[in-house]
């Protein structure tokens, strides 16, 4: 297991790629929010309310861990999931050679925590098609909340042009807010990058929150980072 240390990053990561500007529409799309209005906050009843109402494997396993917790468990948690704070905080950064796992485990406090994870692999075709995967997920009490995934693949032999491709996807069962699944991903010559928006559900919340997600081939490898942008 490859693993490296990383810092938080910082939103100095503002100043982005000229390429993120075709992200725009998707972003302002995903910004309309809830048709409805908000509730002031999030609260135990509720949340408990919304993962009953989800269908996804995921919510169903976040239910049964959620509901094993004990009361003042619950109420943090839920406290955690609306502050815009700790999602703010989701960051991760990696650089490793292709074919080593990486996993990085980056406390936020002591019920919080973010693991960053990616693999690497080159396939067995005549292209032999490299493929590198970067997830950035929040874990709240060890039950994962939310988790960003950007993946992309590259053919490495071959005459042919030598074409990039990218696919994104979060998996998010934090009730305070919403994000778009399977955003546009832009390819840039040997990168890939995508923008995720989380828009609030709960008043508490705030402000949306911005976040950039970007993996690009290196000689050795690959480097990758998920970075805040207000």
């Amino acid at each position: 297991m490859f693993t490296s240390t990383t810092g938080r990053l910082t939103s100095a990561a503002v100043a982005t790629v000229a390429g993120l500007a075709v992200l725009a529409p998707a972003a302002q799309a995903v910004e309309q929010g809830p048709a409805e209005p908000m509730a002031p906050r999030l609260t135990v009843a509720g949340y408990t309310k919304y993962l009953k109402a989800q269908s996804t494997p995921e919510a169903r396993k976040a239910l049964k861990r959620f509901l094993a917790l004990t009361r003042g468990q619950q109420t943090v948690f839920v406290k955690d999931l609306q502050d815009r704070r700790i999602h703010k905080a989701l960051l991760g950064k990696v650089a490793a050679p292709i074919g080593k796992p990486v996993s990085i485990t980056d406390p936020y406090n002591k019920e919080v925590r973010f693991v960053t994870q990616a693999t690497s692999k080159v396939g067995k075709d005549k292209d032999r098609t490299t493929t590198v995967s970067f997830t950035v997920t929040q874990e709240i009490f060890r039950i994962p909340v939310t988790s960003e995934t950007l993946t992309i693949s590259y053919p490495t032999a071959g005459q042919g042009p030598k074409k990039v491709t990218g696919k994104a996807k979060v998996t998010n069962v934090n009730a305070a807010i919403a994000i778009k699944d399977n955003p546009r991903v832009v390819v840039n010559g040997s990168e890939a990058q995508t923008l995720w928006v989380a828009i609030p559900q709960v008043k508490s919340f705030g402000k949306p929150v911005h976040k950039k997600q970007h993996i690009q081939r290196t000689a050795p490898g690959f480097r990758a980072q998920l970075t805040d942008l207000g």
